[in-house]
C-alpha cells in the first residue's frame, strides 16, 4: 500500500522566506524525498511561526484534521527537526500524540529508527541540538546587548523621548519630539502636589500617550539623565552607567522626582523568604490532597527550632514531616542517578559529531550570505552606472540603493549573530557531564535558589515523599534516558544504581572542570 506522506515547511520571519532557509527550498527538498519513495502528498503545509511550541494556526488546523480524520496520512516529513520545533519537551510530547494517531515523524537529516530502543537516546539529542541552539543564540544576544550598554550604546526598542540617529552607524539616542512632554512630567510631578496618574492623564490630554502599566517605568528610567541601567545578571552586579546620548531631565529633578515615588510606594509587601532550611519548600507535593507543601520552624520546650515540611492547616491534612530528614533523604535520592560509562562515552561522542555537523552547517549559512551581500553590491554598482550613465533619474538611483543597502545590513546582522553562535559547544557538554557525574557534590555546594533550580530542572514536576522515598511522575526526560535507572513513578529501579568507583570518567567536584579533554 503506497504511504501518504505529510509534508511541512517553516519559517520564523518574513525576512528568512526572502533571504533565509526558504519555504520553497523547503518544499522542493521534501517533494523530491517522496517522489523518490513513491510517498503519495495527502498535505503540503506551510507555516511562517516560531518554532518554541506548537500553538501554530496551520500546525493545528492540520492536527486538528487528523483527529478528525478528514485528513489521512501516515508520515509527516520535514526537512530537519529545528523546522519541526526547538522545544525538546514539546517534541517529545507531539510525537507520541502524532503516534497515536498513526503518524511517524520524519527528517530528511538526521533521521533514526526508533524500532532500536538504543536509538531513543540519539533521537533525544537531536530533539535537544534545536533547543541547545536557540537557547545559545538568546545567551549570546543578551551578552552582546549588555555589552553595547557597559559602552553607553542603548540596546533595544529606543525609550520613550528618544529615536536612533543611524548616521553615525552606531544607533545613537537622539531626543525627539516627545522628549518635551517627558520633561513637563517630570516637572510637574516634582512639584510634590500631583499624584503620578494624574500626570499621566494630564500628559495624555496634550498628545502624549503611555499606558498606566508602563509611565511609571518612564517616570524611573535613568536614561533621561544620560545614564543607562545595567540589570544584574548572573555574577554580574547591577551597574548604572554614563550613556553616550544627550540628557533631557536635570539629575536634582530625577532624583527628587524618585524620592517622590519611593515615599508614594506601596508600604509593607510580603516578600517571598528563602530559608537555607527548607530548599525543597514549593516543590513538594501532598501525598492526601495534592496542593503544595509549605515549611516552618517548630519550638520545643527548650526554645530550639526545628524545622518541617507540611501541607496548609486550612486543606485540614496532616502531612507533616521532619525537613532535616527529608533533606537528607533527597541528596541520597540524588546520589541513585548514576550514569554508566558506557553510555557517558557514547553520549559524548554522538554530541561531537552533531557538534560538528552544526559547525558545518554554520559555515555554509555564512558562505551563502556573504554570497548576497556581494550580489547586493554588485546590483547596487549596476543602478550607481546606470545614473552617472543618465538611465535612471536620482530618486529610482536613491531608493535603489537605500533597499539594496538595507539588505546588505540585514544579512551582516545575520553574520554577526552566526559569528556569536561560534563558541566551543563541547566546553558546555563536558560541563554537563561533570555536572551529572558529581550531581550530589554540586546540589551541596550550590545556595537555596540555586539548589532549587536544579530541582526543578531535573523534575518537572512536584516530589512526593512517603516512607522516607521520593517519587515524582516525570523526570527530566534527557536525565531518564541517560540514567536508566527510573521506573515510571520516578524511583530509582532496584539493582539499577551502578557502582561510581567503577567509572574512569571522573571530575572534581570542586570548580566542575570539564570532564573530558579534547
Amino acid at each position: 500500500m503506497q504511504r501518504k506522506a505529510i509534508i511541512y515547511s517553516r519559517v520564523s520571519t518574513d525576512e528568512q522566506k526572502e533571504q533565509g532557509f526558504s519555504l520553497q527550498d523547503q518544499r522542493a527538498q521534501l517533494t523530491k524525498h517522496c517522489r523518490k519513495n513513491s510517498w503519495q502528498i495527502v498535505a503540503d503545509i506551510q507555516e511562517d511561526h516560531s518554532a518554541k511550541d506548537f500553538n501554530r494556526p496551520e500546525f493545528q488546523n492540520m492536527l486538528f484534521d487528523l483527529r478528525n480524520k478528514t485528513l489521512k496520512a501516515d508520515i509527516f516529513l520535514v526537512v530537519r527537526w529545528d523546522r519541526f520545533s526547538r522545544n525538546m519537551y514539546e517534541s517529545l510530547s507531539m510525537i507520541q500524540i502524532l503516534k497515536k494517531i498513526g503518524v511517524e515523524v520524519r527528517t530528511l537529516e538526521n533521521n533514526v529508527d526508533l524500532t532500536i530502543p538504543e536509538n531513543l537516546m540519539i533521537q533525544v539529542i537531536n530533539l535537544a541540538m534545536p533547543q541547545i541552539e536557540n537557547d545559545r543564540r538568546g545567551l549570546n544576544t543578551k551578552r552582546g546587548m549588555r555589552q553595547a550598554k557597559r559602552e553607553g550604546r542603548w540596546a533595544g526598542t529606543p525609550p520613550k523621548g528618544y529615536s536612533f540617529d543611524r548616521s553615525s552607524g552606531k544607533s545613537l539616542l537622539v531626543p525627539n519630539e516627545d522628549a518635551k512632554y517627558i520633561q513637563e512630567a517630570f516637572e510637574m510631578y516634582g512639584k510634590g502636589v500631583y499624584y503620578l496618574e494624574e500626570v499621566r492623564r494630564h500628559m495624555s490630554s496634550k498628545g502624549y500617550y503611555c499606558s498606566k502599566s508602563n509611565f511609571p517605568k518612564v517616570m524611573r528610567n535613568p536614561v533621561y539623565i544620560g545614564k543607562i541601567y545595567i540589570e544584574a545578571w548572573k555574577e554580574d552586579e547591577a551597574e548604572l552607567v554614563d550613556g553616550l546620548h544627550e540628557s533631557i531631565i536635570d539629575e536634582a529633578l530625577f532624583y527628587k522626582v524618585q524620592e517622590l515615588l519611593k515615599r508614594r510606594s506601596k508600604q509593607g509587601q510580603k516578600k517571598n523568604k528563602i530559608n537555607e532550611n527548607l530548599p525543597l519548600r514549593g516543590l513538594l507535593q501532598c501525598r492526601q490532597c495534592g496542593r503544595n507543601l509549605s515549611g516552618g520552624p517548630v519550638r520545643n520546650k527548650a526554645g530550639k527550632k526545628y524545622y518541617y515540611y507540611n501541607c496548609q492547616r486550612k486543606y485540614g491534612c496532616k502531612e507533616n514531616f521532619s525537613a532535616k530528614e527529608a533533606n537528607m533523604q533527597f541528596i541520597k535520592y540524588l546520589e541513585s542517578f548514576q550514569i554508566t560509562e558506557e553510555v557517558l562515552n557514547l553520549y559524548y561522542h554522538v554530541m561531537k559529531d552533531l557538534f560538528k555537523k552544526d559547525d558545518q552547517q554554520r559555515e555554509k549559512e555564512k558562505r551563502q550570505l556573504e554570497l548576497q551581500i556581494e550580489e547586493c553590491k554588485k546590483l547596487i554598482e549596476k543602478a550607481e552606472d546606470k545614473f552617472i550613465n543618465d538611465e535612471m533619474d536620482r530618486e529610482t538611483y536613491s531608493k535603489s540603493k537605500s533597499r539594496y543597502q538595507n539588505k546588505i545590513d540585514t544579512i551582516q546582522v545575520k553574520l554577526q549573530e552566526i559569528d556569536l553562535q561560534d563558541t566551543n559547544f563541547m566546553n558546555y557538554v563536558e560541563y554537563d557531564f561533570a555536572l551529572l557525574y558529581h550531581l550530589k557534590d554540586y546540589y551541596l555546594q550550590a545556595d537555596t535558589i540555586t539548589k532549587q533550580k536544579i530541582v526543578s530542572s531535573l523534575f518537572p514536576e512536584k516530589l512526593i515523599y512517603e516512607d522516607k522515598k521520593y517519587r515524582t511522575p516525570k523526570v527530566n526526560e534527557v536525565l531518564s534516558i541517560l540514567t536508566n535507572n527510573i521506573n515510571e513513578l520516578g524511583e530509582i529501579k532496584k539493582g539499577k544504581n551502578p557502582n561510581s568507583e567503577n567509572l574512569s570518567l571522573r571530575a572534581s567536584p570542586r570548580g566542575l572542570e570539564p570532564l573530558l579533554q579534547g
